[in-house]
């Protein structure tokens, strides 16, 4: 944002002095200029996922170019661009235009993140300077659709408000929707998994889990002919559960088969094949060693 106001600035200084500079200005926020950088910018930030990412935090690869909601965003935008530039009555045109402005606001704020990043979780300056750019250009396709007339600046103000939300609203509406949803599954399995589980076999040699409170972590015993194994880090899933023990990460995937039987297999870390299953019941009378 600070960037886009420095070269807005520098713009406004050089096209009080330069003529070019100022016919230029006129060209780009008129038609059919404005239309052709909008179209050439949704290009852009589909090849470089500008247009749509998902970073956020320390997140910082949205993956492949041809990722589905990528795709979809883009085409939706250019479609619409494409329909109100190639429509014949001014009318249509408007209409085309504001139904894509619309549809891109809805994205910004429900969908895309990109806005708070790294370790001090700020905006991604190339994101939010391609957002106003091209939010700017649609206003300016609208302005002069409408004819009328309304100064510059002011455009660049709505702008800049429309980010600057943005900016103090960083996460999309669908990332809260999706973590409360993993919460609420978290404290589920919590609730369902918290004691201690022993292994559903005849042996002298079984394995025993016992998952204390969040703050406490789990302990496996037993496990790979290891006396004991504790986890002080653990996250819990729907299904599984993740247990790090700063050395290793194991992932404890269940399937419930009653109310206090689960079926379970290990895995070393994620993409780690599965390496030991088995049944396990629910131990009610002791949830401590």
């Amino acid at each position: 944002m600070i960037t886009f106001l420095i070269l807005i600035l520098i713009i406004w200084l050089i096209s009080k002095k330069s003529e070019k500079v100022r016919f230029w200005i006129e060209k780009i926020t008129q038609q059919p200029l404005n239309y052709y950088l909008l179209l050439g910018l949704l290009v852009v930030g589909f090849i470089f996922r500008l247009d749509y990412t998902i970073r956020a935090g320390c997140l910082i690869h949205d993956g492949s170019v041809f990722e589905l909601r990528n795709i979809l965003f883009s085409s939706i935008s250019i479609t619409l661009v494409l329909l109100s530039l190639f429509s014949k009555k001014r009318t249509i045109k408007l209409i085309f235009i504001s139904l894509e402005l619309l549809f891109w606001v809805t994205k910004l704020f429900l969908f895309k993140g990109g806005y708070s990043v790294g370790i001090a979780n700020m905006a991604d300056p190339i994101i939010s300077l391609y957002d106003t750019a091209t939010l700017a250009l649609r206003f300016f396709i609208i302005n002069s659709l409408l004819k009328t007339n309304i100064r510059k600046p002011y455009i660049l103000i709505c702008t800049i408000i429309i980010i600057s939300i943005k900016i103090i609203f960083p996460t999309p509406y669908s990332r809260i929707v999706a973590d409360r949803r993993a919460q609420i599954a978290s404290e589920i399995t919590q609730n369902f998994l918290r004691g201690k589980w022993i292994e559903n076999r005849d042996t002298a040699d079984k394995i025993k889990i016992i998952f204390l409170p969040p703050e406490g972590g789990a302990v496996i015993y037993n496990f790979r002919n290891q006396d004991s194994l504790i986890f002080y880090g653990i996250w819990f899933g729907r299904d599984l559960v993740m247990l790090d023990s700063w050395k290793k990460i194991y992932i404890f995937e269940f399937q419930k088969s009653g109310k206090d039987t689960i079926n379970v297999n290990f895995r070393l870390g994620f993409d780690g094949e599965i390496y030991y299953s088995t049944q396990m019941i629910r131990k009610v009378d002791s949830t401590n060693d």
